[in-house]
């Protein structure tokens, strides 16, 4: 059988398409270099159980408002003592955060993508693009965008090492109700670079990134998280 001699590289990051010499960008001809103040971006990714409880013994303790709440709100929905509710409550505690290597804090490309699909979708709803006709195959923008743009990083800079705070909220799941801890950071800012086939017009781009202002990035949306500005979005040629 005939040996392989042809050396790859050892990981996806390292590698190169074969095809990127000689033909370049042209698959992905129109390429964006953004950046996105965020306001408040909320960490969603679950803490290393260790870290978590040492945080949690270094600052709270049984006497912090909001356990004490806690407690008395899991004794009345169990009828159960405050020995046995406390327990309960310390079995629900949660800190989520950001992931973290020597650069800092970051997320992930993929929730930039989601974030931005995201923007899209609620600008068709709204009426403030039109839905199909996208494309020579005239397909729907929401899916048209999740096939034809891509942030080009896996990764995605906060542009600091240590969160800002952390957050404290109830929460309700099927055992009862816990207490939500969440790291956060204050204008954050995050560089990115998208790639797409399609020309969209600079209209486009901007109902797209409007929507995207108010709709957030990042977790804890909905509590009023994630809100950014688009303070750059120039075209690479």
């Amino acid at each position: 059988m005939p040996v392989n001699t042809h050396r790859t590289a050892a990981t996806w990051t390292e590698a190169k398409s074969v095809f990127e010499d000689e033909f370049g960008d042209a698959a992905f001809p129109f390429k964006f270099a953004g950046t996105l103040l965020v306001h408040t971006i909320a960490g969603g990714v679950p803490s290393d159980e260790e870290v978590a409880m040492s945080w949690l013994k270094s600052k709270v303790t049984d006497k912090d408002d909001l356990v004490r709440d806690a407690v008395a709100q899991t004794m009345a929905e169990r009828g159960v003592s405050v020995e046995e509710a406390t327990e309960i409550v310390n079995k629900l505690r949660h800190l989520n955060g950001f992931k973290r290597d020597a650069n800092g804090l970051y997320i992930d490309g993929r929730q930039l993508k989601s974030a931005f699909k995201e923007a899209v979708s609620c600008a068709v709803a709204a009426g403030k693009l039109p839905g199909r006709g996208w494309g020579k195959t005239n397909k729907g923008l929401t899916n048209f965008v999740a096939e034809h743009i891509f942030p080009v990083e896996d990764i995605l800079y906060l542009g600091v090492q240590e969160p800002t705070g952390i957050t404290q909220r109830f929460v309700k799941t099927f055992r009862g109700t816990g207490i939500q801890y969440e790291e956060f950071v204050r204008d954050a800012r995050i560089d990115f670079t998208m790639i797409t086939d399609w020309d969209f017009d600079r209209k486009t781009w901007m109902m797209i990134w409007r929507t995207g202002e108010q709709e957030g990035i990042g977790a804890s949306r909905s509590q009023g998280f994630g809100r950014y500005k688009v303070v750059r979005w120039e075209r690479i040629k």
